[in-house]
């Protein structure tokens, strides 16, 4: 019989796998790189985590409470409007980057019909449809719905094509919007 794994030792693979994920994407993802990056074998990661299947599920996890503990810091602020600007500076910010290519990669997958991308896909956008709500005056589902779309396409085009100034202009042109119409 051999020994239990080492819950600590499962924990900082995990967190260094999350690590790796969101420095190199999922998009290729390979066991043996992983380890190597890691400094383990593939073995030992399977040890832990029995599947690349289930080490890819933790890691999501992880990343996704990363990702609420950053969305979390963003707008503070009590006016409305510079709570919508604070809310798509760090959505904008180099740090959030790479939580937003591990989220459209996830979402990619999920329209692939892999289930349990499309079940990471649903948990994160409820988290973020609460965000949304939270900085909206008129907080219905409808609207926060709306106005999420209107902000992943904005951080699409943003982060695909690079043009920051056109799509900053397109942002101040929906919270101009948002406000003429009463939503902020």
């Amino acid at each position: 019989m051999g020994r239990p794994p080492n819950p600590e030792a499962r924990a900082a693979l995990l967190h260094q796998a999350a690590a790796y994920v969101l420095q190199h994407g999922l998009n290729g993802l390979s066991l043996r790189p992983l380890a190597a990056a890691l400094g383990v074998s593939a073995r030992l990661l399977l040890y832990h985590f029995s599947s690349k299947e289930h080490l890819v599920t933790e890691v999501l996890a992880v990343v996704a409470s990363q990702q609420q503990t950053l969305l979390g810091s963003l707008g503070a602020e009590t006016d409305p409007l510079a709570r919508f600007d604070a809310l798509w500076a760090g959505l904008t910010s180099p740090e959030f980057m790479p939580f937003l290519r591990s989220l459209f990669e996830v979402e990619l997958r999920a329209m692939d019909g892999d289930g349990a991308y499309r079940q990471f896909a649903r948990g994160t956008m409820q988290a973020w449809l609460g965000l949304v709500t939270a900085h909206l005056a008129v907080p219905t589902p409808a609207a926060a719905n709306f106005v999420l779309a209107a902000l992943t396409g904005l951080l699409l085009d943003r982060f695909s094509t690079r043009d920051d100034e056109r799509t900053q202009l397109a942002f101040e042109a929906l919270r101009d919007a948002l406000h003429t119409g009463g939503f902020l």
